[in-house]
C-alpha cells in the first residue's frame, strides 16, 4: 500500500466492500460489537475469569521464564479491497481500506476501532 492514506472519520463517509455497503460509522460500530461478541464467546468457551469487559486484559502481560512483560498496547489489522464515497469527496475512489483495532490492557485509554483508506489513484491535493 502507498505511504498516503484517508483517515475516514466522518461518520457519514460510505465504504463498499465486496458485498456490502456500510456508513464508516455503522462499520465501526460492527467490528466493535462483533469483536466484543468473540472475545465474551470464547471466554464463556472457556469458563475462564477474566474480566470480559476488558477485551485485553488476558494479554496485558506475558511471563518469559523470570521476565515479567507488560503490554501496553495490542494492535490488530487487517486490509480488505474497497470503494469509498466521502461526502466532501468526487465520487467513488477504488483502493484498500486498512481496519486497526488498538486494545489498551494496561491503561483507562479506551479501545478503539480506525479506518485508513489507501486510494489506488493519488491522493488529489487542492
Amino acid at each position: 500500500m502507498k505511504n498516503k492514506f484517508i483517515l475516514l472519520e466522518c461518520g457519514d463517509d460510505v465504504i463498499c466492500l465486496e458485498k456490502d455497503t456500510f456508513k464508516v460509522s455503522k462499520l465501526r460500530e460492527l467490528v466493535i460489537r462483533e469483536i466484543v461478541s468473540k472475545w465474551r464467546q470464547e471466554i464463556c468457551t472457556y469458563k475462564t475469569k477474566i474480566n470480559n469487559d476488558l477485551v485485553g486484559s488476558l494479554f496485558s502481560s506475558i511471563s518469559a521464564r523470570d521476565e515479567f512483560i507488560p503490554f501496553s498496547e495490542i494492535k490488530l489489522n487487517a486490509v480488505k479491497d474497497c470503494q469509498v464515497l466521502k461526502i466532501d469527496g468526487n465520487g467513488w475512489q477504488k483502493g484498500k481500506l486498512e481496519i486497526l483495532i488498538f486494545i489498551y490492557p494496561n491503561s483507562h485509554k479506551p479501545n478503539n476501532v480506525c479506518f485508513e483508506f489507501y486510494p489506488d489513484e493519488p491522493i488529489k491535493i487542492e
